[in-house]
């Protein structure tokens, strides 16, 4: 039901998912990036961690759907105490992951998208071809085991074959 909290290499909390709990996660990455690019283009100094976070938690009291678990044991939101304890590691992480250009990177990701083209070298040279035709006889799968390549690389290489 909520997002799974991760950890990366260092112990940073990195939360992902497809889940109420992880799209207001989501929401307040983006607008505390947003926040602090402002500031920053203003001329001000970032808040401190403590006034993030309570903009981050007034944020949520005021745009999602909360309840509360004293008086209720579920409720189709996210509970005041997971607020509570997500607005602070969500002012850690923007605070720890942004960075005055964070506008000019997102823009030049999103416009790579659909730039970058295949490799146009196959994955598989002539000595795995010949590897293959000895396989003759042997379906996809045990192919595919035994030249250690995926399936679809194995039907990249029949089709190499029969152009040959």
């Amino acid at each position: 039901m909520y997002a799974k909290s991760r950890t990366d290499a260092d112990g940073n909390v990195i939360r992902k998912g497809a889940s109420y709990q992880g799209d207001i996660w989501t929401y307040l990455a983006k607008w505390g990036f947003r926040t602090l690019n402002d500031l920053d283009g203003a001329g001000y100094a970032p808040p401190s961690h403590a006034d993030l976070a309570a903009m981050f938690e007034r944020r949520v009291f005021e745009r999602a759907k909360t309840y509360d678990t004293y008086y209720s044991n579920r409720g189709h939101g996210i509970s005041m105490s997971d607020v509570e304890m997500m607005a602070p590691a969500a002012a850690e992480a923007v605070l720890r992951d942004w960075s005055p250009d964070w506008i000019r990177k997102t823009r030049e990701w999103g416009a790579a998208g659909g730039r970058k083209s295949r490799p146009s070298e196959p994955a598989y040279s002539d000595e795995d071809l010949d590897a293959l035709v000895a396989l003759d006889g042997q379906t996809k799968a045990q192919q595919s085991i035994a030249l250690d390549v995926s399936q679809s690389t194995i039907d990249r290489m029949r089709r190499a074959l029969r152009s040959r």
